[in-house]
């Protein structure tokens, strides 16, 4: 049916699915506690997938699959994200993130996988999108009506690697109330009309610089030069300084009762405290502070939680 759908000139829909913070999550908890989670992960996805489409192949951390139609994928990214939630709320000890990314094209299709343009940027938003999240294309945008309950939130122009800039779109799932995130957009704060705070992290961009940044600092005199051996010592400690993250919080949980939040904010910084640590962003403005903490509260008093 997809081969037909493309020889006949219509657009199908493409999408892939990214755990976030897999390759952290292996080296802290080991290969077999990584292979458990990347099999939890494609049994709830291919659930979801084989109700609207195909899946085309497993990426161990991550899904492909193919749709009659964008709308299709959307359908089931959405479906992938609720059954997420719900996981996640069963097994708070074990959370998984899965970041998604749709677009749609007219691929070329070979015996057992596509290639072109739509694949790949099917796969970009996927890296792009943070946990939680559902990112399309402009395309998308425009060829899938969402139904009721659903709805499209433009984010601008991101520059996407191997493809360049691209208008980025993301399918908001949950009834929100308000959103903030930090400076960097690593981290977003949701906050829902049924009472919960959800946090949606990015993919953890940083982790192969940091094992870089390693091994620079263990370069000895002996193997570069001494001059040598200190002036990539030197690049290491200043490279850290950059990269140092917009958002302290490791060991936070997804999501919160908004009963259990108390939030501040001083000096670009917004301080979530919840239950099992603090959150901290970085680089929030104040006028967006001062708006998501208001909406926080009315959502509080709406819930009977003041």
């Amino acid at each position: 049916m997809l081969r037909a759908h493309i020889e006949a000139g219509e657009e199908i829909g493409l999408l892939f699915s990214d755990i976030r913070g897999f390759a952290t999550y292996t080296k802290r908890e080991g290969d077999r506690a990584a292979y458990r989670l990347a099999r939890l992960h494609e049994g709830i996805l291919r659930e979801r997938i084989d109700e609207y489409g195909i899946v085309i192949k497993s990426l161990g951390d991550g899904i492909m699959a193919a749709f009659e139609d964008p709308l299709g994928a959307i359908k089931a990214g959405v479906a992938i994200q609720r059954a997420i939630r719900e996981q996640n709320r069963e097994e708070p000890d074990e959370p998984i993130d899965v970041g998604i990314g749709v677009s749609c094209g007219l691929p070329v299709m070979s015996d057992l996988d596509f290639i072109g343009h739509s694949v790949n940027l099917a796969q970009r938003l996927s890296d792009l999108a943070k946990g939680g999240q559902i990112l399309v294309s402009e395309g998308v945008r425009k060829a899938a009506r969402l139904p009721a309950g659903l709805d499209y939130l433009s984010l601008g122009e991101r520059i996407l690697y191997g493809i360049g800039s691209e208008p980025i779109f993301e399918v908001m799932w949950l009834k929100e109330a308000a959103r903030i995130s930090d400076g960097r957009d690593r981290v977003t704060l949701v906050l829902t009309e049924d009472g919960t705070l959800v946090a949606e992290f990015a993919k953890d961009a940083h982790g192969g610089v940091r094992d870089a940044l390693e091994e620079l600092r263990r370069v000895r005199p002996d193997e570069e030069g001494a001059v040598t051996a200190l002036l990539l010592r030197g690049m290491a400690a200043l490279a850290e300084r950059l990269l140092r993250p917009s958002w302290d919080g490791f060991g936070i949980a997804r999501e919160h009762p908004i009963g259990k939040i108390r939030l501040d904010y001083r000096r670009g910084r917004l301080r979530v405290r919840t239950s099992d640590g603090t959150l901290l962003l970085k680089g929030v403005r104040k006028e967006e502070a001062e708006w998501f903490m208001a909406e926080t509260q009315r959502i509080k008093g709406a819930s009977g939680f003041e």
